[in-house]
């Protein structure tokens, strides 16, 4: 593999150093160490969607804007930036301090000596560049569909327009003009994402292809920098000297260690291998009293039944409904003390400098009293006698759903066939996200911040679309609120479309499930993005 920058001997002495030092050293010069389920693939900002390399990417690369501890959108690479009176054009102007971090073996790409290479400043070029390279068509960029906002993004992502008519362009070096098509009171935060972050073209067409797939092929704007890749076992990243407010850079380095055992993370919090770690509820609820640690919690995550829209069964909708219709849902109230719900969108997600939820109200569960014609309509559509589907689920939930298996049966009868599959958590996300499955109780996580984007994971185009579906009505739904004017105008149309899956019963919430994250003794400072699945490591002091 291209990842590896040193031989697996000096790999494994660094390995050893960061857990041997991260204990001893201390304050503003601390080691941390925080754990990820894979080793990313690659680490190219403008095509990553894996929630590890985001992790690493918001520390590594530092956008136009960024976010504070308090999820305010503050400025980033941009000092200061101006929005028109009608709200269509954003002018961001550049701090002129902004360095690229060159390594000696990246430098020789583009013909930088090794004096040379951290001389090379960050541009409005480099914006417009990785902004533009995010929206082209090969790229297959996940954030392209949420810049659909800009002038012609959505045309030039289709292939329909060339690059050069974007609303995106570069006045001068420091300088970045973008003009949208309508306004969008979530285009700030959009820019947060990890494909808004700048790309040097020069050193991009340098790498040949390979850009993101070793720490040679990349270059670093942000708090720190990649210094070492080592398939299957870490990430480790290191304090950028050449980072503009690199005397506000708490950590020497950070580690970030490939482990998906969920359980070995809170016995590693507690004896310090881990600095900062995701915890389950469980893990979170033994050290809730404990003042040694603290605990930040993060309704980004809901339960919810999936179904399989490509499923030659569960393509028919009136199956899907009937199905629906049946949900009892004090069954999991009862057996989890947990209440229904509000909607599709966790409740930590915004639109615009708002909590989502805050401007929309709770979106309504599908209900019908038709559930044995529905089903009875269904067979006939798909030309057969009865259907048989299968349940995958985690052991936690087993008894709540052969509970609710029993509800289906006594209304649908014994024409329906319902089977449950018990699986691990990491086989049930893998299965759910491949579509090998027909109904599945899972906790449904979002890796961005707006609502907006949680909708856009369920169109046609999606790469991350879970249920399968294919709805040119919800494609058109989505890509209507990003074009809509007001704040209130967008949340209700939001709101719609999230109604428009429930009723479709291609997508039932159940409950809100929590996310913790986890310090370890002496750990503060770290801070999150509204959903908490990132974490920002710039203040994070070790006592």
């Amino acid at each position: 593999m291209l990842k590896k920058s040193l031989c697996l001997i000096l790999s494994a002495i660094l390995i050893l150093t960061c857990f041997t030092a991260c204990g001893e050293v201390k304050g503003s010069d601390a080691g941390l160490v925080f754990p990820i389920d894979k080793d990313p693939e690659y680490l190219d900002p403008q095509i990553i969607s894996f929630t590890g390399s985001k992790n690493i990417i918001a520390n590594c690369f530092e956008g136009l804007v960024t976010i504070n501890s308090a999820g305010e959108i503050v400025p980033g690479c941009a000092e200061s930036w101006s929005i028109s009176p009608d709200g269509l054009t954003y002018t961001f102007r550049l701090k002129q301090d902004c360095k690229w971090r060159v390594s000696i073996y990246a430098g020789p790409l583009i013909g930088l000596s090794s004096k040379e290479t951290n001389s090379l400043p960050v541009t409005a070029h480099d914006f417009d560049f990785g902004l533009t390279r995010a929206l082209l068509p090969e790229t297959k960029s996940p954030v392209a569909k949420a810049l659909y906002c800009i002038k012609n993004a959505e045309k030039v992502n289709k292939g329909k327009m060339s690059s050069s008519k974007l609303g995106i362009r570069a006045i001068d070096d420091y300088t970045l003009e973008i003009e949208l098509e309508k306004t969008d009171p979530d285009f700030l935060f959009t820019l947060l994402e990890p494909g808004c972050m700048p790309c040097n073209e020069t050193f991009f067409e340098a790498t040949g292809g390979r850009y993101g797939l070793a720490v040679k092929y990349l270059i670093y704007n942000g708090p720190f920098y990649i210094n070492n890749w080592v398939d299957d076992t870490s990430v480790s990243i290191r304090k950028n000297d050449y980072y503009y407010d690199s005397e506000s850079t708490m950590p020497r380095s950070v580690y970030y260690s490939i482990n998906n055992e969920q359980n070995t993370r809170l016995d590693k919090l507690k004896d310090k291998t881990y600095s900062v770690s995701p915890l389950t509820k469980e893990q979170s609820e033994q050290i809730a009293d404990n003042k040694k640690y603290s605990v930040t919690a993060f309704d980004s995550s809901i339960l919810s039944l999936v179904f399989n829209c490509s499923d030659s069964i569960l393509t028919n909708k009136n199956i899907r409904r009937a199905i629906a219709s049946t949900l009892d849902y004090s069954i999991l109230e009862s057996d989890f003390g947990a209440l229904t719900a509000k909607g599709i969108i966790p409740d930590t997600m915004s639109m615009g400098t708002q909590r989502y939820r805050d401007i929309a109200s709770a979106v309504s569960l599908y209900k019908s009293d038709k559930s044995t014609t529905l089903f009875e309509k269904g067979l006939d559509a798909l030309d057969v006698d009865r259907c048989d589907i299968s349940i995958i689920c985690t052991e936690e939930y087993e008894t709540s759903v052969r509970k609710l298996m029993q509800a289906w049966q006594a209304s649908l009868g014994i024409r329906c066939g319902i089977y449950i599959e018990v699986v691990s958590e990491g086989d049930l996300l893998s299965r759910v996200a491949n579509k090998n499955y027909q109904l599945a109780i899972v906790p449904v996580t979002y890796s961005t911040n707006t609502a907006f984007d949680a909708l856009q994971r369920y169109t046609s185009s999606s790469s991350s679309n879970i249920i399968g579906l294919k709805d040119k009505n919800y494609d058109s739904m989505v890509s209507d609120i990003k074009l809509t004017q007001g704040l209130e105008e967008s949340a209700d149309k939001t709101a719609k479309a999230e109604k428009y899956l429930i009723d479709s019963a291609a997508i039932i919430p159940l409950y809100s499930r929590q996310v913790y994250m986890g310090h370890a003794k002496g750990v503060s400072g770290t801070y999150f993005n509204l959903t908490g699945d990132t974490a920002y490591f710039k203040y994070t002091l070790s006592k």
